[in-house]
C-alpha cells in the first residue's frame, strides 16, 4: 500500500484504532516506522498481530520499545514456528525478549502482550502446553481460533490439519468447566463461539458480524467492511 494512502484513510477517519493487515506480516512493511510515528503523533493506538520473527530493526530494543508503545495490544502468532517460518526456540526467545522489555517500562503504559493460536491437528494436543508456557513467561491473553479454509484449499491441507466439530467442542468445554484454566492468563478467541464450527471464518454470521463497525482499506483504495478472506477472493 502506497504510505499515502494509508495517511489519507487515517485522516479520512481518525480511527481511535488502527490493524494493520492480517493478510501478512506487517513488520515487512517499508514504511511501518513510519505509520508508528504517523499515529503517535494523532493518538491512534495499532493492534498489531505479527508471526514472531522481528524482522529488521524490530530486533533491538529499540524497535521492540517502539512497538510497546506504540500498540495497544501486540498479538503474536505460533503460526510461524508451526509451519517452520522460525524454530521454536528463536521464536520463543523473541517473546521473552520483548516481554522482559515490557517489564523493564517505567515511563509509559506498554502494549499487553497476546498470544494468537491457530488450533488444528498438529497443535491441539499441545494446548495445555502453550498455556502454561504463556502463564510462565507472562504473557496476559491467548486467542484460540480453529483453523479454518477457503474453499481452494488443497485436500492434503486439509487433512493435515482438519481438526472435528466435536474435537473443538470438547476443548471449549475444558476450558468453560475449569479442567484448562490459568489464574494469569485470559482465554478469548473464537473457540468460544458456542457452535464456532458452522461460523464465518473471521468469526460471525453476516446478520450479527462483530466487525460491522471496521472499515477495511484495500492497498488499491477501495473500502470494505468485511473482512471475510473468502468474500474477498470470490470478488476478485
Amino acid at each position: 500500500m502506497p504510505f499515502e494512502l494509508a495517511q489519507e484513510a487515517i485522516e479520512k477517519y481518525s480511527p481511535q484504532e488502527l490493524i494493520p493487515s492480517t493478510m501478512g506480516e506487517p513488520l515487512l512493511y517499508s514504511k511501518f516506522k513510519e505509520l508508528l510515528d504517523f499515529c503517535r503523533v494523532r493518538q491512534i493506538k495499532i493492534n498489531l498481530t505479527t508471526n514472531g520473527t522481528f524482522p529488521g530493526l524490530w530486533n533491538s530494543r529499540q524497535g521492540m520499545v517502539n512497538l510497546l508503545t506504540a500498540c495497544s495490544d501486540i498479538k503474536i502468532s505460533t503460526l510461524a514456528y508451526e509451519v517452520g517460518g522460525i524454530s521454536q526456540e528463536r521464536w520463543r526467545e523473541n517473546v521473552e525478549q520483548l516481554l522482559e522489555y515490557r517489564r523493564q517500562s517505567s515511563s509509559f503504559t506498554p502494549a499487553t502482550l497476546s498470544l494468537q493460536v491457530t488450533l488444528h491437528r498438529e497443535n491441539i494436543d499441545k494446548v495445555e502446553t502453550i498455556l502454561h508456557w504463556a502463564e510462565n513467561a507472562g504473557i496476559q491473553r491467548i486467542k484460540w481460533n480453529p483453523v479454518v479454509f477457503l474453499e481452494n484449499t488443497s485436500q492434503a491441507l486439509q487433512n493435515r490439519f482438519r481438526i472435528s466439530t466435536e474435537e473443538i467442542e470438547t476443548l471449549r468445554q475444558e476450558f468453560l468447566s475449569g479442567s484448562l484454566h490459568s489464574s494469569k492468563v485470559k482465554n478469548k478467541g473464537s473457540l468460544f463461539f458456542k457452535g464456532a464450527s458452522g461460523l464465518c471464518p473471521v468469526g460471525g454470521k453476516c446478520d450479527a458480524c462483530p466487525f460491522i463497525d471496521e472499515i477495511w482499506i484495500w492497498p488499491d483504495g477501495h473500502e470494505d467492511h468485511c473482512p471475510n478472506p473468502q468474500k474477498r477472493w470470490k470478488k476478485a
